[in-house]
């Protein structure tokens, strides 16, 4: 509740967290084919790889989610999240808007094979609360609390004011007369209100 405070006060850092998902990679792609890699990435996390062929020679490259990797082996339309159609050299960044598994393809259109090194790591942003805004929030819940014993207990003291003090008349609860304070009997109907 206070980050939003915070950042316009100036009063947070963000920490990145790196993790290698896959390590730098050796692929063999054969020639008229393709070779691919799956992994479970998270929603919202975002992810960040290269590639880079290392005969010199261009590969083309796509990312998508399983169902749409299942229709494209196939050969029924599908969508990529993205594609590098002539990639040597390629760094890329996405962020999954769904969990699950993620196909990474390296197809290979050329008569002769390629070799291709592949990278992914995903890289995730912490905001950090400066302690005095972290602690902040603790004090305030106290305050807020002492406030409101307070005023119960002002609100109490009202309550026992209200009830000493005497009215200086009341109406008859049978015909709403009103009668003055020191009568027990209603002076229009004569009736007892007790």
């Amino acid at each position: 509740m206070l980050t939003p405070i915070a950042e316009v006060l100036g009063f947070v850092t963000y920490s990145q967290n790196v993790t290698s998902v896959m390590a730098p990679t050796l692929l063999e792609v054969p020639a008229s084919n393709y070779t691919s890699l799956s992994e479970t990435l998270s929603r919202n996390v975002q992810v960040k790889g290269s590639l880079e062929v290392s005969d010199g020679r261009e590969i083309a490259f796509y990312v998508m989610d399983a169902g749409n990797f299942s229709e494209w082996r196939i050969g029924h339309p599908s969508a990529i999240l993205f594609a590098k159609p002539l990639a040597l050299t390629y760094n890329f960044t996405f962020t999954p808007e769904i969990s699950g598994p993620y196909y990474f393809v390296f197809d290979n259109q050329d008569t002769s094979r390629r070799t291709v090194i592949f990278n992914l790591y995903t890289v995730e942003v912490h905001a950090v609360l400066s302690p005095i805004v972290e602690y902040a929030g603790y004090e305030a819940s106290l305050v807020g609390i002492a406030l409101t014993v307070a005023g119960i207990k002002t609100g109490k003291k009202k309550l026992v004011r209200q009830k000493i003090s005497t009215p200086s008349s009341w109406n008859c609860k049978f015909c709403a007369a009103e009668n003055s304070s020191n009568s027990v009997y209603c002076a229009k109907c004569g009736r007892s209100q007790r």
